[in-house]
């Protein structure tokens, strides 16, 4: 990071900073606001040495990247519905993420990585399908957040649902194979293990 670098006026420009203590704690900040602070959930344990492992005390680093997304996309649906006239009353997110951690963990010639990542969207919105759709697609193309799973090629799926159905009204399979996702073959691999049991 260079201090003092100009930028064209179309870059915002985000410093956010960080400090770490004992064992798993770090808290990040940035200028005029309060301090969040990471700490992996009791008994996330990484072996050796044994006291590495976090109390729960705050946020674990993935929790806060997918509430950061979840936020992001929050916020990019309100600029979105203003430019489109789309009128929705409310908006709620729900999101998991199935992240492989054996390379954290065990095996150490791999990489971490997200699997999958579902994205549930619930608008209370009388809208229609095709507008619906429309506005998931500019939603997308607007996001950073979004963007950057994009770039990275995250495997997810955004679901948009209208409050009260089940079914989703626009769905997006984003870095997906054809056919069975990542989830369903960790699905089906869970219950083959436990048959073997």
């Amino acid at each position: 990071m260079k201090e003092g670098s100009n930028y064209p006026t179309h870059i915002g420009i985000s410093d956010v900073s960080t400090t770490s203590f004992e064992q798993m704690r770090v808290e990040a900040y940035f200028e005029g606001q309060p301090s969040i602070m990471f700490d992996e959930p009791e008994g996330f344990d990484i072996g050796d040495p044994p006291d590495l492992q976090g109390r729960s005390r705050g946020w674990s680093p993935v929790h806060a990247q997918l509430a950061a997304l979840a936020g992001c996309t929050s916020i990019t649906c309100a600029v979105v519905a203003r430019d489109q006239r789309f009128k929705y009353k409310s908006l709620r997110t729900k999101l998991r993420s199935l992240i492989d951690i054996r390379g954290f963990f065990f095996d150490l010639h791999l990489q971490p990585q997200y699997e999958q990542l579902n994205f549930d969207l619930i608008l209370g919105t009388k809208e229609s399908p095709a507008r619906i759709k429309a506005f998931a697609n500019e939603v997308d193309r607007r996001c950073p957040q979004i963007g950057l799973f994009h770039r990275a090629k995250i495997p997810f799926v955004m679901s948009w649902h209208r409050e009260g159905e089940k079914k989703p009204v626009h769905e997006d399979r984003f870095h997906l194979p054809r056919g069975k996702t990542p989830e369903d073959r960790l699905i089906a691999e869970a219950k083959k293990t436990s048959k073997l049991r």
